[in-house]
């Protein structure tokens, strides 16, 4: 197998272990397509933030997730670093009906 074909196939594999959302997340999330306003309070909780446009409403479920490395050195102590991810999850209602939903972010 050439290097370039091998090269591929890792990058093939990866992005598929990554698959966001999981299958099951996208089962619950496909489930509320239909539903009312309250079904999807009711299975996610109080929206983090809300947004009305006509007969559109958007509710916004925003996760942050925050993981810290360390980098010892000799002695007591070293340097760290900090990484935040958000994932933001979105369902559309028209007319306080669920339509569609998006997940985006670097921690989905």
């Amino acid at each position: 197998m050439t290097h370039r074909k091998l090269l591929l196939l890792v990058s093939m594999l990866s992005l598929a272990a990554c698959q966001v959302p999981t299958a099951k997340e996208r089962r619950q999330l496909d489930s509320m397509i239909g539903k009312q306003a309250v079904d999807v309070v009711r299975t996610y909780g109080v929206p983090t933030r809300e947004f009305v446009s006509g007969n559109h409403t958007f509710l916004s479920y925003i996760n942050q997730q925050t993981d810290y490395s360390m980098m010892p050195m000799s002695g007591w102590g070293g340097t760290g670093t900090a990484y935040t991810y958000t994932c933001q999850t979105n369902f559309e209602l028209v007319n306080g009906v669920v339509s569609a939903w998006t997940m985006r972010g670097d921690g989905c």
